[in-house]
């Protein structure tokens, strides 16, 4: 799947396993505290370098945060899901929090 002449953002987000929730009081549970701030690393990524992790199968959630008329008229990533930036607060338990997420 060639994504290239999709117009997406030129920094794509890559946010790892553990979601989005806080992360767990440090003092109660160090452990725990130090594999959420892992997990919830973000990178910048090109358009390169997420269609190279899809042709090589990894299962990402593509997060498309822009509005429906943006979507029509530049196109979209198959299997995306689509949730417009000013919805997302109110929507996160549609993000999966068991594998990579990339938004654009």
């Amino acid at each position: 799947m060639d994504i290239r002449p999709l117009r997406l953002l030129p920094a794509l987000a890559t946010l790892a396993a553990f979601g989005c929730g806080e992360a767990p009081d440090s003092a109660e549970n160090p452990e725990s505290a130090q594999l959420t701030a892992a997990a919830l690393e973000v990178r910048e990524m090109d358009v390169d370098g997420v269609a190279e992790r899809l042709a090589a199968g990894e299962d990402i959630f593509l997060l498309d945060v822009r509005r429906p008329d943006e979507i029509e008229e530049h196109g979209a990533i198959e299997g995306y899901v689509n949730i417009p930036i000013e919805e997302l607060e109110g929507r996160l338990s549609e993000v999966p929090r068991d594998k990579p997420i990339v938004t654009y």
